[in-house]
């Protein structure tokens, strides 16, 4: 197996971008530097289609990485990256034994105010929905996890920012694809450090030991603050990029 310093899987919108472009390019030259040494490597893990985050290493100079992991854990990507590439097959056929895209919506049947996402996020492997429009999100938001635990181990249920529902394989999300792509590419890290900012990143963050949560993060996990089993939970008091950075400082990952 190939030994590495950190593999650091980092969601994107909040917890990179969002606040000061500079902090995030000086963020990535950093990171850039440490991968060409071979000390670290760097998995984007974002609700994100492929197309956005390539636009992405173009415009917001989010740094250039060596797996991307979009739509939320359901689609994988290696390099050489390109527009429009398929999926990793192999992650792309382990998903589809189990999921149906139709039984999926069906969960949603009578959930008032519930807003099919566009087109380009729900795939053959995700269905996503708004709710921000229900009358209470988050009782919708219980009810439609509630049906997809009475319907069996299948499917499950992510609810963030106050306003995302995706349902997706049982087997996929941000989690299990880290884990997937660290046997894909025979790693042995000593540390794996994930960031992140909302109910999306909560599976990374619960799974690997090491955390960075910025300091814009939503309360659901702010609140793990008070976990004192989570003693390798870094918690930013800066935003986006920033806190990111401040976090791998802290880990001892940037030189102080």
């Amino acid at each position: 197996m190939k030994q590495i310093n950190w593999l650091l899987a980092t969601d994107i919108d909040n917890t990179l971008t969002g606040g000061d472009p500079q902090d995030l390019k000086r963020l990535a030259i950093q990171i850039g530097r440490l991968r060409a040494q071979g000390r670290l490597v760097l998995f984007l893990s974002t609700g994100r289609t492929l197309n956005q985050v390539l636009t992405g290493f173009e415009q917001e100079y989010i740094p250039a990485a060596d797996a991307i992991i979009s739509q939320v854990g359901t689609e994988v990507y290696v390099p050489p990256f390109s527009a429009g590439m398929a999926p990793l097959s192999i992650w792309d056929s382990f998903l589809q034994q189990q999921f149906s895209r139709e039984r999926a919506t069906e969960f949603l049947n009578g959930i008032e105010g519930a807003q099919l996402q566009p087109a380009r996020y729900n795939t053959p492997l995700k269905v996503s929905y708004f709710l921000d429009q229900a009358p209470d999100p988050p009782a919708a938001a219980e009810r439609v996890r509630q049906r997809v635990a009475e319907a069996g181990d299948g499917y499950r249920v992510v609810w963030s920012s106050g306003k995302h529902l995706d349902i997706l394989p049982a087997n996929a999300g941000k989690a299990n694809a880290i884990r997937f792509l660290i046997n894909y590419f025979n790693l042995l890290p000593q540390k794996v450090i994930t960031a992140g900012d909302s109910g999306n990143d909560r599976s990374m963050i619960d799974t690997f030991d090491y955390g960075i949560i910025v300091g814009n993060a939503q309360p659901m996990l702010k609140q793990l603050q008070q976990d004192p089993h989570r003693a390798t939970l870094y918690f930013a008091e800066q935003a986006y990029a920033a806190g990111v950075e401040e976090g791998l400082r802290h880990l001892g990952v940037l030189e102080e």
